[in-house]
């Protein structure tokens, strides 16, 4: 379930301007600093340092 957490987070952060905050609840976090434990774990990077590789 994590995992496909991650990767809806990730086609959010491609596809959209949306806030950490925002893609958090999205994703079912109750609050960006969970999600942004999570991503890392599972993706090994921030999620704010992964937008900015792909821009």
């Amino acid at each position: 379930m994590k995992q496909y957490r991650m990767n809806q987070a990730i086609t959010l952060l491609r596809e959209t301007d949306y806030s950490m905050a925002q893609i958090a609840i999205a994703v079912g976090y109750e609050n960006q600093s969970k999600f942004t434990a999570a991503f890392k774990n599972v993706i090994g990077v921030l999620p704010t340092t992964y937008k900015k590789t792909i821009l």
